[in-house]
């Protein structure tokens, strides 16, 4: 996927300007405001003082916004868990409001957990969805399971299209993406009915929007992504920023 701005360009931006004449803000999670869901401190200076006019926008499928809002409440970030959205708690909305309530999930506990309560029946073959999101205890047994609904005609409700992103050192964590390729490569997914929930959707963005009360171009997007946080706030036309080279660098700026 390549990128909708020139890296140079967007590192060249001047965030105070942009920052200064923004209505509202919608912030990325990992690699953004946190590592390894360890708030950056000087983004947590960010968000605490503009808590009244934001939005996490994330392509997260592991937590649910109460493990986010436990996670800023203890820097005495303030944030109400309507203006967390996260990619993963949309993908079960999703499959809810399609009517598809047998599923096969490859997710955390967590997630599995906040499907049950939505209504969804949480089964392990014979399927009528497969939503996939972000596990770090993913199974062989578990791939080959989802495989197999799959080829016997189950949708396919990927929580995000992200390969990877970054933890604590820059090492790789593996994401939803990297699942996706493995069921891509053995199963012909072109006949497939497949959606994909999480940033660049452009239905992420305007919704977490009309949540905080802003138009998109009075919004600034902050986000560590090209392919996914810039490249959405692009297409409708909202204002972005690269927290590039690091959040902590980034933000120190605006400190």
């Amino acid at each position: 996927m390549k990128n909708v701005i020139p890296l140079e360009e967007l590192r060249s931006r001047d965030p105070k300007s942009l920052i200064k004449s923004a209505d509202g803000f919608l912030l990325d999670w990992d690699g953004c405001c946190a590592i390894d869901n360890v708030l950056v401190p000087e983004a947590a200076v960010f968000l605490r003082a503009h808590q009244n006019r934001l939005a996490i926008v994330s392509n997260n499928s592991t937590h649910t916004p109460d493990e986010m809002r436990a996670i800023l409440d203890k820097s005495g970030i303030e944030l109400p868990p309507e203006r967390i959205l996260l990619a993963g708690m949309f993908a079960i909305k999703r499959a809810r409001d399609l009517g598809l309530n047998r599923a096969m999930i490859i997710g955390s506990p967590a997630m599995k957990a906040l499907a049950q309560r939505s209504g969804i029946e949480v089964v392990r073959e014979e399927a009528q969805v497969v939503i996939l999101m972000r596990d770090t205890r993913v199974t062989y047994a578990a791939l080959e399971r989802a495989a197999n609904c799959l080829a016997g005609g189950a949708k396919l409700v990927v929580a995000n299209p992200d390969g990877s992103h970054r933890g604590a050192n820059a090492r790789i964590r593996l994401e939803t993406g990297a699942f996706h390729a493995a069921l891509e490569a053995a199963v012909d997914l072109s006949q497939a009915e497949t959606e994909i929930i999480g940033k660049p959707s452009e239905g992420f963005f305007r919704e977490a929007c009309r949540i905080i009360g802003t138009s998109p171009h009075r919004t600034v997007m902050l986000g560590d992504n090209p392919d996914t946080d810039i490249k959405g706030a692009v297409q409708i036309g909202m204002p972005c920023l690269l927290v590039a080279p690091t959040p902590q660098e980034f933000f120190a700026r605006l400190i």
